[in-house]
This record gives structure tokens, C-alpha cells and sequence, in this order.
């Protein structure tokens, strides 16, 4: 296989209409309805679920056909003391410099 940049080879059951687009929350397994809820949700649990599951997808990926423009890491330590896990994603994606557009990855 190769690179697929397209968003439903790394998020399943992705669509869009031109307008807006479409995921459904079991997309994410870290992700309830009630934390992605408009009104009483939780914009951290959110973006952490989003992070998650790109981490997942990217490592998922076979090496060989992961982009080379975008690697993502992840890191995790332990407070001792209090039990508190905090995670560190970093990605790293390539762009230009005048535009910011995303570099090509041929």
C-alpha cells in the first residue's frame, strides 16, 4: 500500500456535503454522546478523543504507508502523588512558508 490522504482512510465513516461535514461520535472510542453534547459537553474530552483517535490511526499505519509530511507522538507520565496521567500529543505537519498550505507529500 501507500499514503492515503483522503479523510475515510483515518476516520471512519467520514462524509461532507460541501457545506459541512460529518462524523459520527462512535468514530471515537473516547467519546460519549453526552461529553459531545452542543449545549453540555466538554470541549476537552472532545479534542482529546480526536487526538486519540488520530494517534491510533497514524500508529496504526504501517510505517511505509504513513505520510511523510505529518508524524504524530504521544507521550504519557504519571504525578506520584496524586495519580493525575497527563498525555502530550505532539504532531508535526509540514507546510509553506508564504501560504501555510500543507506540503505536498510527493
Amino acid at each position: 500500500m501507500a499514503f492515503s490522504a483522503v479523510p475515510t482512510a483515518w476516520i471512519t465513516d467520514w462524509s461532507e456535503d460541501g457545506t459541512d461535514i460529518t462524523v459520527p461520535i462512535s468514530s471515537f472510542s473516547e467519546l460519549t454522546a453526552a461529553e459531545a453534547d452542543a449545549s453540555t459537553g466538554d470541549i476537552r474530552k472532545i479534542w482529546y478523543a480526536l487526538l486519540q483517535h488520530m494517534y491510533n490511526a497514524y500508529n496504526d499505519t504501517a510505517s511505509g504507508d504513513r505520510p511523510a509530511k505529518w508524524t504524530s507522538q504521544r507521550s504519557i507520565s504519571v504525578d506520584g502523588t496524586t495519580g493525575v496521567m497527563t498525555t502530550t500529543f505532539t504532531n508535526k505537519i509540514y507546510t509553506e512558508i508564504l501560504t501555510q498550505e500543507v506540503v505536498d507529500e510527493s
